[in-house]
């Protein structure tokens, strides 16, 4: 059943570069599965032959259940390959996400065919000895042959699991003490919260911009945007070059969407891991916000997106109005991937004849579109086109059609990434993401100061009045993504560090920080975080 899983996700995907990778994860399914039963029956086999039986009974089961979720991997491996995680540090709420918001039941439809799959073989009566004198001789030589390619390919293995083996035994036996103790959950608070200030407030004033555009790719890092964007191929950035600033110091604060976007819109940093358990920072979102700043000084905003759902939207209850992907004229003309529940998108171009026409409806608006493509590698599978390719593309016709409808003289576009590979958290490269602000009275150059998200909302503050630039920053506390809990800090003389908290190692550092400062410093942001927002 796991081959045929493993062979019908190929199928599924039309790539035939996989065909390697599930083979090979084929292979390591049939390793672990014959190293546990050939460990078990060596335990029986020790027992009072009068227990054998019914021991049997009882683990073999127990035995089969463990090993059932190995039926929904198949479908996962592109992504897999493309973000290898340790899946025991998952935690039960992130396992929760997983399953109600990225697969959904749709997508378990694997674990039933492996759970009818066990059933069957449980209960089926034994093979005739005719055919199992047959058979014997070609089944051992094809275990063999399995076994023996699934030990060689181990060092470079696609599987979840005996990656994750891989890691959690070479943390075991590497014999190294934490160099830091791990961060301790924040104690309850006991007074009510505290809500920040938003310097976005200075919006209130004299406006120069009608129209504000803030377009968040995704996953994007200022060295991939800055190599394709600074060439001549750029179709877009040759367009708008002489109207155009860009932040080349300029960092995410976390290496999740969901929280990157918090911090964009309401200049606070989420200290948690994103979907582990996001009651623990919800709170946030009540926070003064840029969109309140805007809904105030008389615009209308607007959230877009062209999922299917998009469960994690910042500051829900403060946006004029959210659409999806059913809230927009798609036909068959664009791309769709479903791949999974969460997943499931149109191409982001599907979006824009809705977003250019919103200032026909209204004097002023304010729009955040958070990009789809590039989300999961199957938009470049299914297509062909490489993420920035397709960026550059939907740059290029949103300014046409903002210039058709004769807006792009009150409009102001903010273009960002959210984050940049979530697959190398120790690396701070993925923490420099590109912020280019466009637009007919932008002042052409670059800003060398050190920014983040967090300034985001005061920098667009700058652009619509004449309120000042906010002051550079000395550092930026930088936190990882969900699937591994790194914490780290850069400062202004490029000087950082990156601390991994499940083992208490320091994982990358220049310059000399001291990582047992930064973690005292990074537990009182998580208390100070907590005693404002804790719900």
């Amino acid at each position: 059943m796991q081959l045929a899983l493993h062979l019908l996700a190929l199928v599924d995907s039309l790539d035939l570069r996989l065909l390697m990778p599930h083979m090979v994860a084929w292979t390591h399914d049939l390793l672990l599965l014959s190293l546990t039963v050939i460990c078990y029956r060596v335990a029986i086999s020790r027992l009072p032959s009068s227990l054998q039986s019914r021991t049997e009974l009882v683990i073999l089961p127990i035995v089969a259940i463990v090993f059932l979720p190995l039926s929904l991997y198949p479908q996962m491996l592109r992504e897999y390959l493309s973000f290898p995680v340790n899946i025991f540090s998952a935690t039960p709420a992130s396992m929760s996400a997983l399953l109600t918001n990225y697969l959904g039941l749709s997508r378990i439809v694997p674990l039933l065919a492996a759970s009818a799959a066990l059933l069957m073989a449980m209960l089926m009566p034994p093979i005739p000895t005719i055919w199992y004198e047959r058979l014997k001789r070609p089944l051992s030589v094809l275990w063999a042959v399995g076994i023996v390619t699934g030990l060689l390919t181990i060092p470079r293995s696609p599987h979840p699991v005996v990656n994750s083996l891989k890691e959690e035994l070479s943390t075991a036996f590497s014999h190294e003490r934490r160099e830091v103790p791990a961060l301790h959950p924040p104690t309850k608070r006991q007074d009510a919260a505290i809500l920040a200030n938003s310097s976005a407030k200075s919006m209130k004033g004299t406006l120069r911009i009608d129209h504000v555009y803030l377009i968040v790719l995704e996953g994007v890092s200022a060295d991939q945007f800055e190599k394709t964007f600074s060439a001549k191929g750029s179709v877009f950035f040759n367009r708008i070059v002489k109207h155009a600033r860009y932040f080349d110091r300029y960092y995410t604060t976390n290496l999740d969407s969901y929280t990157s976007l918090i911090a964009m819109l309401t200049s606070e940093q989420v200290p948690y891991r994103s979907y582990t358990d996001t009651s623990i920072y919800e709170n946030v979102n009540s926070a003064p916000n840029l969109v309140r700043s805007f809904n105030a000084a008389g615009f209308h905003t607007q959230f877009i997106s062209t999922y299917d759902d998009q469960p994690f939207i910042p500051v829900r209850k403060e946006w004029s109005s959210i659409m999806h992907r059913k809230d927009l004229p798609i036909g068959k003309t664009w791309v769709s991937v479903e791949s999974s529940r969460m997943e499931s998108a149109t191409e982001d171009r599907a979006a824009l004849s809705t977003i250019a026409a919103l200032p026909r409806q209204h004097q002023r608006t304010f729009t955040l579109h958070e990009l789809a493509y590039g989300h999961t590698t199957e938009w470049r599978a299914k297509t062909g086109i490489p993420q920035l390719a397709y960026y550059d593309t939907y740059l290029n016709e949103l300014l046409d059609l903002l210039m058709g409808e004769r807006t792009w003289k009150k409009s102001l576009l903010v273009i960002v990434s959210d984050h940049g590979d979530r697959a190398g958290a120790e690396n701070t490269r993925n923490y420099r993401v590109p912020l280019l602000i466009v637009g007919p009275g932008v002042e052409a150059g670059r800003d060398h100061a050190l920014r983040s998200h967090l300034d985001l909302q005061h920098i667009i503050a700058s652009m619509l009045s004449t309120s000042k630039m906010p002051k550079p920053r000395e550092d930026a506390i930088l936190v990882g993504s969900t699937e591994r809990w790194i914490y780290g800090l850069i400062n202004a003389d490029g000087n950082h560090i990156m601390i991994d908290d499940h083992t208490g190692k320091v994982v990358a550092s220049r310059g000399g920080i001291n990582p047992l400062t930064l973690h005292d410093r990074f537990q009182k942001i998580i208390n100070d975080f907590s005693s404002r927002f804790d719900s």
